[in-house]
């Protein structure tokens, strides 16, 4: 019977041979396969929405859709963007803002 050290030893040579042989190759990205233009299901995926909500709002007009022989298609990046621009401003912001504006208007009243 072989001595169980020597047994992890060579294990772990051909370990670290496939690891330097991975190494050696580089990274190769791997090719994102995403389509600009989603499905009403992809963009519910997309949203996290329930698909009545996203038909709400495409509706109602306040998101960013195509209409094309009785489908809905919806843009990848456009609907990022319209989710950027639902971000709420922190308190430090605001507060920053309001200092902002009281600094550059003065408050006094002209005298009369």
């Amino acid at each position: 019977m072989e001595n169980p050290f020597s047994i992890i030893d060579k294990r772990l040579d051909r370990i670290e041979s496939l690891v330097l042989e991975l190494t050696s190759k580089g990274a190769q990205p791997i090719p994102q396969n995403t389509p600009d233009l989603l499905s009403i299901d992809e963009a519910v995926l997309l949203l996290n929405l329930a698909k009545p909500t996203v038909y709400n709002l495409v509706s109602s007009g306040k998101i960013p859709v195509m209409k094309k022989s009785k489908r809905l298609y919806f843009s990848r990046d456009e609907l990022l963007k319209w989710l950027r621009t639902g971000r709420r401003k922190t308190v430090e912001e605001i507060e920053e803002e309001a200092r902002g504006y009281v600094v550059g208007n003065d408050y006094r009243r002209a005298k009369k």
